[in-house]
């Protein structure tokens, strides 16, 4: 029984070193709720006002002062495009109806990714308790190994660091998956290129010019995310990413798209607001294609770490154990 405490406590202190180095929170699975529940937030609220908007009533003042209390980056997309519209006196409506979409659209692509990757999450926490269980039985069952228990603990905290690296990469496979390949500082790009596509498309509506309105809404953006895409419509375009096809190359290339439109808006005299519409979608539906795509290679991919580190670390702990028996044996 002590081998099997001392087994649990370094794995979870193990746990918490890893949070403290990436930043990354241990147990964001019990938060993943709160997510959810703010995306439900944001839909209800857009929902409400569009409903009253669409029965000929007006908003009072506090629910449109309530839009500046959501998530980000809701607060920001939907009190400041609706406020510029409404003292600009364009209509509300299709913005609304267009960010209550992306927010439903992320919800639904949030719940299907959590549930496509449960599988690999919980192989990575079973992996964990793998070599202390085992290590508990072995304990229990073989003769000789309760006679030194200094070489039997060393024998399972190797087997369990094995098992815990094996974890943390299955871990790691099943959050990339969820992202669509994206790095930890990129995944916050997916959102982000969207609400800027929808913000553009409200600057518009609001009366600015398409150069304006690019300039004005790259200020919003992450500085990495809005060099990818370019300072200016007028500056050469950056260069592309290195492996097309993936998530990354999707909102790079929306960018591309998004100042292709502006520039032959300017060039013809013509409106951009389509083109800039059909780019977004093109970027969503991308980006779903991604994720199901990196999702889909999750379980071979999951193979790597169950070969590699959990299958030598048990093993492992069986020829300690049965080296133990058998020199207690041939010992007596």
């Amino acid at each position: 029984m002590g081998v099997l405490l001392f087994s649990l406590s370094l794995f979870f202190l193990l746990l918490g070193v890893r949070s403290l180095t990436e930043g990354q929170r241990v147990l964001q699975v019990f938060f993943s709720g709160r997510e959810r529940a703010q995306l439900r937030q944001v839909v209800a609220a857009l929902q409400d006002l569009e409903e009253t908007l669409e029965a000929g009533l007006l908003p009072a003042p506090a629910r449109w002062d309530a839009l500046q209390s959501l998530s980000a980056p809701w607060a920001q997309l939907t009190s400041e495009s609706l406020g510029q519209l409404r003292s600009a006196g364009g209509a509300l409506l299709p913005t609304l109806r267009r960010v209550r979409a992306l927010a439903s659209a992320h919800a639904v692509a949030w719940d299907e990714g959590r549930a496509k990757s449960a599988q690999a999450l919980g192989q990575a926490f079973a992996c964990a308790l793998l070599a202390p269980l085992f290590g508990l039985i072995l304990y229990l069952l073989l003769p000789g190994v309760s006679e030194r228990p200094w070489m039997w603990g060393f024998a399972c905290l190797a087997a369990l660091g094995l098992t815990c690296a094996g974890s943390l990469w299955l871990h790691a496979l099943a959050e990339a998956a969820r992202w669509g390949g994206l790095a930890a500082m990129e995944r916050p790009w997916m959102l982000a290129a969207q609400c800027a596509g929808e913000r553009f498309l409200a600057l518009l509506r609001s009366g600015h010019p398409p150069d304006l309105a690019w300039n004005t809404m790259l200020a919003g953006l992450a500085p990495e995310l809005a060099s990818s895409w370019g300072a200016s419509i007028y500056a050469p375009s950056p260069a592309k990413p290195a492996s097309p096809g993936g998530a990354k190359s999707a909102i790079v290339n929306a960018g591309f798209a998004i100042r292709k439109a502006i520039q032959v808006s300017l060039m013809e005299g013509r409106p951009c607001a389509e083109r800039v519409e059909s780019a977004l979608e093109s970027l969503r539906q991308e980006l779903r294609l991604s994720v199901d795509r990196e999702l889909a290679l999750l379980g071979n991919r999951a193979l790597k770490p169950l070969f590699l580190c959990v299958a030598p670390a048990l093993l492992g702990l069986l020829s300690a154990g049965m080296a133990l028996a058998w020199t207690a044996a041939m010992g007596a």
